[in-house]
């Protein structure tokens, strides 16, 4: 009965551990763009990290074009890797491959400007491969949201390195998905 209770006060504090980062809705254009945060405290720790070997914080996000109607979700993935032969995360031509826990992958392309940082990306991803579909994006958006993502591939300009997610992190992100899917729906 402990153990159960244990268990359930686990999984509620891990659904609880994501914040919105930013929430904002440009009063002059009409975008409107949600984040979700890549840390739980109060400030970004390396226990922040979803990967045992290297430091990659994650977070989700959505973004609403109000001109053309077009919705973008996205991952946003900053990773800290002190190698120049990584290279670039380079719009275009980087990517990320998630591969999912059921055994399926999700490739999702770079849209964010080229980063050629010696220490450090921040990349942007779309849920989706280059020539995507919305329909696409909003499929992966939903399997996001019930299976856990099991390994990260980053494909850079030299180097594609394949980062295992640490176990306590794979229901942590998948909540990411959950939170921003709440905040969508609630705004």
């Amino acid at each position: 009965m402990k153990l159960k209770l244990l268990i359930s006060l686990l999984v509620c504090y891990n659904g609880f551990a994501q914040t919105i980062l930013t929430n904002s809705l440009d009063k002059e254009t009409g975008n409107k763009t949600i984040i979700t945060n890549n840390h739980t405290s109060t400030e970004l720790t390396t226990d922040d990290s979803i990967v045992r070997d290297g430091l990659i914080f994650f977070s989700a996000g959505y973004q609403k074009i109000n001109t053309s109607g077009t919705e973008i979700y996205f991952v946003e993935v900053n990773i800290v890797h002190k190698d120049n032969r990584l290279g670039c995360l380079k719009i275009g031509e980087s990517k990320i491959i998630l591969y999912l826990e059921d055994g399926t992958s999700i490739e999702c392309s770079q849209i964010s400007e080229t980063d050629c940082d010696p220490i450090g990306f921040t990349s942007a991803f779309a849920l989706m491969p280059r020539k995507g579909t919305m329909e696409m994006m909003m499929q992966n958006f939903d399997k996001l949201m019930k299976t856990k993502i099991k390994s990260i591939k980053v494909i850079t300009t030299e180097s594609s390195p394949i980062f295992t997610v640490k176990s306590a992190a794979k229901l942590y992100i998948m909540n990411h998905f959950v939170l921003l899917d709440k905040t969508i729906k609630a705004s």
